[in-house]
């Protein structure tokens, strides 16, 4: 099952994917829950239904509920864009040098924990959205990664329960200001500021459940700019798999229903330019696409 953020004119609203339909998953509920609960249900993004328990049970309910009474209320991609799979995440953390020939290619040592950061969630946009190339930067990287979205609060998780707290599955483009991100490192200075430009960080476009992908360490991943490979590699290489960096996170901070992580990105980091198509795969979770364009000042 995939689920996104929408928008179709100046409304929001909840997306379901099924075969080659997207279902208006808002008028769903609305409909469902004023049959079955109390009250009925205005859900206009994700972030509404995180407090569900069972959140994939729930949408399963509502799912066969219109199917068996024909609500079926479907829109084109032409009809609608796609916004961020969570608008307003407490947190957007990502891991760094968790593939080890992405670390020998900055320059760095193996890790032998995890190393995390984070990014401001006003860098947020999402598909097909455009990335602003800041006028005063001389390079700027993208990085695919495979991003997991936390289904519920926690804190000194342990690894072997770290799968209870995975809602479902992203793709993440980690935007870095390389040439600030240098500076950084060689000032011993945080990444914060070269991760986090407006636009730097694409996301989705879909939410796919944990239970529909059943093993995120042997998917494929792929990043293209203007068709041409430059990063591909297998989520199996991460060094830190899923358990261990939620497990290692929650001891520094409590993570919160919708934090989202970014899993780390592979070798083969290059720079882009305005008027590039950056393209994000990942097996199994879908495409990821945005241009590039310059800052209008």
């Amino acid at each position: 099952m995939k689920i996104a953020n929408c928008k179709a004119g100046e409304r929001n609203f909840v997306g379901l994917f099924y075969e080659d339909k997207m279902l208006n998953l808002s008028k769903a509920i609305h409909i469902y829950s004023s049959i079955y609960e109390k009250t009925s249900k205005n859900v206009d993004k994700i972030d509404d239904l995180l407090y569900i328990d069972d959140l994939r049970e729930y949408l399963r309910k509502v799912f066969d509920f219109i199917l068996e009474h024909n609500f079926i209320y479907t829109l084109t991609e032409e009809k609608f864009k796609y916004l961020p799979p969570i608008l307003k995440p407490q947190k957007i953390l990502a891991l760094g040098r968790n593939y080890s020939e992405h670390a020998k290619e900055l320059g760095h040592k193996i890790p032998k924990e995890p190393v995390f950061f984070s990014k401001a969630p006003s860098s947020l946009i999402g598909h097909e959205d455009k990335i602003v190339y800041p006028s005063f930067l001389t390079r700027v990287d993208p990085e695919v990664e495979l991003g997991v979205i936390i289904k519920k609060k926690g804190k000194y998780i342990k690894e072997e329960d770290a799968w209870d707290y995975v809602l479902g599955y992203t793709i993440v483009n980690d935007v870095t200001a390389r040439d600030m991100q240098a500076e950084d490192f060689q000032n011993t200075n945080p990444w914060f500021r070269s991760k986090s430009f407006d636009t730097f960080c694409p996301i989705g476009p879909f939410l796919v459940f944990k239970e529909d992908l059943k093993e995120p360490h042997n998917l494929n991943i792929e990043l293209r700019v203007n068709g041409e490979v430059r990063q591909k590699d297998n989520t199996k290489n991460m060094l830190f798999k899923i358990p261990q960096i939620i497990s290692y996170i929650s001891k520094h901070l409590t993570l919160e229903a919708g934090d989202i992580i970014a899993t780390g990105t592979p070798s083969g980091i290059a720079p882009i330019n305005p008027g590039d198509v950056v393209e994000c795969l990942v097996e199994k979770v879908g495409v990821l696409r945005n241009k590039v364009v310059e800052e209008k000042l």
